[in-house]
């Protein structure tokens, strides 16, 4: 039994999860597939509601390694949804490794595999008991363009969901992208040996734009290899410039507050009003669009061609680590008149 949303197939499997039943699902799903000539599926979601299993979890386990395969084989995501929270517990373990997706329900799973059906600037809200999966769904979604708030711990989420009406809740979802088993602990240092070699770039035409639209003295006076700096308390603006092309990764600039009205102030020769905060980020805005044009026209100059999207701009540390999530990189400590401001590169 199945039915179609949009571009997203939906399969329920009824009854007690068996190997045999699990070989005709996959059948049903490449028929389905094969016959749909004029469709393209961006997902395909299995339904375990009401679904039963032994306790030695063999068919459960069989049914993780087929789709894993099946995924190969069709190249088309696909996810088990309306699990209970017991068998939400196993398949985070059997899917640890593999291709398969895990959402509690259909409206959570089309989020992220059918993100054109819905609209931008949904309220989501996010949880779950494992802080850094909590940061990976809230990434992704922050890519899609909705707005996401993370509950800190289950009592937050109690009180998130009584408080406030959420367009989605997630939870107890797993997206499994992290599938290489190769790859260094995730303490290590994950930027490409390209990106590290072309890090002077980055840092010098940052300096260089600084000093010529401000006239103010500019320089690096540190940089360590860490995650994203959560520990500062004064006010910030981030502008995160995400880029892709021959390098890939992201750059984060990180300017607190008065930084950035200095900067504003020495450039446009005049005051700025420090509650006017729309004039202060497109300011910040301005700063990153030139800094990115000369780095990629420095780079273009060494046959390394990159694109820079447009930066994204926050007021926050917690909507900034939203976006670029928890990985390791490049933290930069600059120095603009003497005031401290910062520059982060990662993956």
């Amino acid at each position: 039994m199945y039915n179609v949303k949009n571009e997203v197939i939906i399969f329920s499997y009824n009854g007690a999860i068996q190997e045999n039943r699990t070989a005709l699902l996959a059948n049903s799903i490449i028929s389905q597939i094969d016959i749909s000539t004029d469709k393209k599926f961006k997902g395909i979601l299995i339904s375990l509601k009401g679904t039963t299993y032994n306790e030695d979890h063999k068919n459960v386990a069989m049914l993780v390694k087929q789709l894993n395969a099946l995924i190969q084989k069709i190249n088309i995501p696909i996810a088990l949804i309306d699990y209970s929270v017991a068998l939400y517990q196993l398949l985070k373990a059997l899917t640890k490794s593999t291709k398969v997706k895990l959402f509690k329900n259909s409206s959570a799973a089309r989020l992220f595999l059918d993100a054109k059906a819905f609209k931008k600037g949904m309220h989501i809200l996010v949880y779950d008991e494992d802080e850094e999966n909590s940061k990976k769904l809230s990434k992704e979604l922050v890519h899609y363009g909705y707005t996401v708030i993370v509950a800190k711990n289950a009592e937050d989420y109690t009180e998130l969901i009584h408080n406030k009406h959420y367009d989605v809740i997630v939870t107890q979802s797993r997206l499994n992208m992290d599938l290489d088993s190769s790859a260094p602990h995730k303490d290590a240092l994950s930027l490409s040996k390209n990106l590290i070699a072309n890090l002077p770039v980055f840092m010098d035409t940052a300096v260089e734009t600084l000093v010529s639209f401000t006239g103010l003295e500019a320089q690096k006076s540190a940089h360590s290899i860490k995650r994203f700096d959560i520990k500062m308390t004064a006010p910030v603006i981030c502008a995160v410039m995400h880029f892709k092309g021959d390098l890939k990764g992201t750059f984060v600039l990180v300017f607190p507050k008065d930084i950035a009205i200095t900067a504003m102030e020495s450039l446009l020769g005049e005051r700025v009003n420090e509650n006017d905060m729309e004039s202060i980020m497109d300011g910040v805005g301005e700063f990153c669009n030139t800094i990115t044009g000369s780095t990629k026209t420095a780079l273009s100059g060494k046959n390394v061609t990159v694109i820079f999207d447009l930066p994204r701009k926050f007021t926050s540390i917690e909507s900034t680590l939203n976006d670029i999530g928890n990985n390791n990189g490049i933290w930069i400590d600059m120095q603009l008149a003497g005031k401290p401001f910062y520059m982060f590169i990662t993956k």
